[in-house]
């Protein structure tokens, strides 16, 4: 079972409980260097309704519409939201051809729990997600409810609300590098698709936003990612990885037929 496929089903407590304001513990890495954090279902901690929702929800909008100008857009709303109040907007350029760039607001309303050792970046502790769909990928319009559509066109819509949650459903973090595998066998993000995860890159089309009250909040691109690729990046690093993509050109825009960057990558990890 994937991530994904316990987000479809009824809400469950995904994490073990954590101490407050803590990551969760860990001495393991890989050979890459990457800490490797592993989660076990908690006791259901009951429903937590955010104590504030869409801090800056408006702040983030204008940031995203001076990079994307003259687009048109809607969001997909929240109407029930436990602990943090996750929106994933849709904007369109303004030209038939362009590309659909989907980012969330909501995550950044919490700060992350940092490991120790990087408690103190506040750069770090906040953060959003996006993504960049082909411009005819149809995800409907204003009101569109996810049982309107085929799985196959919502699943980025839903992987990004799964994942701005996460580190606040699992007191963790989430930043340049990370990766998550879709479940222990690398289970298709949607079926019919080779993506087996994801990782998180910090290209440049999306700078660092500083708030009216200070808040410094980093936005991360999702990169829907091969087995293979998360686990070379998980034996070499990820500026191993991005070397790789940068060499194989990796598509900005989502393009579920690209190849596999690491294909060649046959070793097995301990």
């Amino acid at each position: 079972m994937g991530f994904l496929d316990k987000f479809k089903k009824k809400k469950e407590a995904p994490a073990r409980p954590q101490k407050a304001g803590t990551a969760p513990e860990t001495e393991e890495y890989t050979p890459g260097g990457s800490a490797v954090y592993r989660y076990q279902p908690p006791e259901n901690p009951g429903f937590r309704p955010p104590e504030e929702s869409c801090v800056s929800m408006e702040a983030i909008e204008k940031h995203m519409e001076a990079i994307f100008p003259g687009g048109e857009g809607f969001v997909y709303h929240e109407i029930i939201s436990d602990l943090v109040h996750i929106d994933v907007h849709v904007l369109r350029g303004p030209k038939e051809d362009d590309c659909i760039l989907l980012y969330t607001t909501g995550m950044s309303d919490l700060p992350m729990s940092l490991p120790e050792d990087i408690s103190d970046r506040e750069d770090l502790k906040y953060a959003e997600l996006y993504m960049l769909l082909p411009g005819d990928w149809d995800l409907g319009g204003e009101g569109t409810s996810p049982k309107d559509l085929p799985y196959e066109r919502f699943w980025p819509v839903q992987m990004l609300k799964f994942l701005a949650r996460f580190p606040h459903e699992y007191k963790t973090w989430l930043g340049w590098g990370h990766s998550i595998p879709n479940g222990p066998d690398y289970a298709p993000v949607c079926p019919g698709l080779g993506f087996g995860g994801a990782v998180l890159s910090q290209p440049s089309l999306v700078p660092p936003l500083t708030t009216e009250d200070g808040k410094q909040i980093s936005f991360f691109m999702l990169i829907p990612a091969y087995k293979e690729e998360i686990e070379y990046k998980l034996k070499y690093g990820m500026e191993e990885l991005s070397r790789r993509f940068v060499e194989g050109k990796l598509p900005l825009i989502l393009d579920v037929h690209r190849k596999n960057f690491c294909a060649d990558f046959k070793e097995i990890l301990d």
